[in-house]
């Protein structure tokens, strides 16, 4: 699952429809209705990155219990609240008389907070409602024994990335004319990884077990913790700062390279850190996903063919073979797509320095060694769940209400929220109905043996003639459970908007908001800055008799109050009209917004 920021809201609303898909289709096996396909789906991994890997914890936790299922019908009743993917990504903390951006920008987290005495300022954004949903959706859920998903592994695994500030030291070795010497590096670029456990046991791997057995779990305060940290979006949402034990970063198969055998981090100490948005590095964790189901299907075997079979195993990409797939569900595929006749080779540091920052993420995020497959039409391995909205039948240019802003939209507007996930529902129905199949003459032996004998029809025919059978057949059993029928379909949801009087109207809460911040912009300790120099050459020559030194000290310091305060007098207003005019902007071009007056 994709970083998307609050249009996590898509990716919650393909994971319900997909869950739903799941029960049915796993109920109408266990009530042996005839004419069901046999075969089995088993989620193994769930993974992501920023809304992506917050989304993956919440999915975790929401299948330890049943939960009605929100669409079309049903989103604007109390039963929402009972969905908790719908619950977080659409209600989130919102109330009749205080919305996102009232919440986000209230200045509790910086004024009279018992948990921040300096008064510092961790994010532009009040991130306190971040806490406020994790909580309720992770550090409060309980395992109902009699809820079962034959169709999620008992030994599932998790992944989130973050971007880990402080990162881990990595030596290479070289050979030299003097001898061995080493080349230091340090890589930010970090996750967590967990395997639900019900037991508790750890193997040794690196992967952190968790479960909700009971009310205090095991290890649920640092899946919340990895949640918010994959989702702090720098700047923007406040940072996080985790502890860890080091076993769970020194034997983990993915910090760890094969050739690397000393401990990356110190093994006698837990291992602190501050971590921002998982999305920075690594986005699409697709390829550390693979390389999991890859080493799961290779422990299978050599559990049960021995150790020689497994080394010999090769992931099969085939739709003749393949039985390993992944599904990445990504709300902005192609959003920072540019057209090369639109490139204009400026120069000046103005723009060159902000072009920097982008090619330096861009950069950051190529996966090389992917490359190769990009261009591999017969790898049956990777399938992909993408935004596409409609309007009379006609593509639309904007498909994701919740994308203005670089994805921070959703907030300003429950409605944006509420259309991304019906839209998702929509979009993954499509998905499961016509694209995610394989084809009937490709006999791969998992879908023959599931399909065998079916009479009913569920074969996808495409536009050139050629018949596949879908992976997961989309149905619904009928109330008397004696049989099934296909879904109603999931209409086009209208395209909400936003009234501009109220983008209007949130320009003094921005500017409170400003005032505060940079206010105490410069608040916080830091044990290195109180350390005095100790060079004897800067004390001689920044040496000064007390009397200069304190008045220059007194006049510097109160000529910069007095060219701070004018500047936050002035800039504070400056900045909250730019940043209500960009919005109004975005909103105008993504058609979101409403001239009310």
């Amino acid at each position: 699952m994709a970083g998307a920021v609050s249009a996590g809201a898509y990716t919650a609303g393909v994971i319900d429809y997909l869950l739903e898909t799941l029960e049915h289709w796993q109920k109408a096996k266990e009530l042996n209705l005839p004419g069901i396909p046999q075969h089995n789906v088993l989620i193994e991994v769930l993974s992501g990155a920023s809304a992506g890997g917050m989304t993956a914890a919440i999915t975790a936790a929401s299948v330890q219990n049943n939960f009605p299922h929100v669409n079309q019908k049903n989103f604007s009743e109390e039963v929402s609240k009972g969905n908790p993917l719908y619950n977080s990504w659409v209600n989130l903390t919102e109330e009749p008389n205080q919305d996102m951006m009232s919440q986000m920008l209230n200045n509790n987290d910086i004024l009279n907070n018992p948990e921040n005495p300096e008064k510092e300022v961790k994010s532009i954004f009040n991130s306190q409602f971040i806490d406020k949903i994790a909580s309720n959706t992770l550090n409060n859920v309980k395992k109902d024994a009699t809820c079962k998903r034959s169709y999620f592994a008992s030994d599932f695994e998790l992944l989130t990335t973050i971007t880990n500030l402080r990162g881990y030291n990595y030596q290479l070795k070289f050979i030299t004319y003097l001898g061995e010497s080493s080349f230091k590096m340090t890589m930010h670029r970090d996750l967590f990884h967990f395997k639900f456990s019900p037991t508790g046991r750890y193997n040794n791997d690196g992967k952190i077990p968790f479960h909700f057995n009971d009310e205090d779990g095991l290890n649920k305060e640092l899946l919340a913790s990895a949640a918010m940290a994959t989702g702090a979006f720098p700047v923007g949402l406040q940072p996080r700062i985790i502890e860890r034990d080091p076993k769970y970063i020194n034997d983990n198969f993915l910090l760890r390279e094969d050739s690397h055998k000393d401990p990356i981090v110190n093994p006698l100490a837990n291992y602190k850190s501050v971590n921002v948005d998982g999305g920075v590095i690594n986005n699409e964790p697709f390829e550390l996903t693979e390389r999991i189901l890859e080493n799961r299907r290779r422990e299978e075997i050599k559990n049960t063919e021995g150790e020689e079979a497994a080394k010999k195993y090769v992931f099969e990409k085939t739709a003749e073979k393949f039985d390993t797939t992944l599904l990445m569900i990504d709300p902005f595929p192609n959003e920072d797509d540019k057209s090369e006749s639109n490139y204009f080779p400026l120069s000046a540091i103005k723009y060159a320095a902000m072009h920097l920052l982008g090619a330096m993420r861009q950069q950051l995020m190529v996966k090389t060694s992917e490359l190769k497959e990009a261009f591999n039409e017969k790898n049956y391995t990777r399938f992909m769940i993408a935004p596409h909205r409609s309007s009379g039948g006609k593509k639309e240019q904007y498909s994701i209400a919740c994308g203005s802003l670089g994805g921070f939209g959703g907030f300003f507007n429950k409605n944006f929220r509420v259309h991304d996930y019906m839209l998702g529902r929509r979009n993954c129905q499509r998905f499961l109905q016509k694209y995610f199949s394989v084809p009937v003459d490709a006999k791969n032996p998992i879908i023959e043996y599931g399909y065998k004998n079916i009479e009913n029809n569920f074969e996808i025919t495409s536009e050139e003639g050629k018949t596949f059978f879908p992976i997961i057949p989309d149905i619904r059993i009928n109330e008397d459970n004696l049989g099934f029928s296909k879904p109603e379909k999931e209409a086009e949801f209208p395209y909400p908007k936003i009234k501009l009087s109220y983008l209007l109207n949130l320009e003094k809460l921005f500017i409170k908001r400003f005032d505060i911040v940079l206010d105490h912009i410069v608040n916080g300790k830091n044990p290195l800055s109180e350390q005095k120099a100790t060079s004897a050459v800067v004390a001689r020559i920044r040496k000064k008799s007390w009397l200069s030194k304190n008045i220059s000290g007194f006049v510097s310091k109160g000529a910069m109050n007095i060219y701070l305060g004018i500047g936050k007098y002035f800039g504070k207003d400056q900045a909250a009209q730019i940043f209500v005019d960009t919005i109004i902007s975005e909103m105008e071009k993504r058609e979101l917004l409403e001239e009310d007056c």
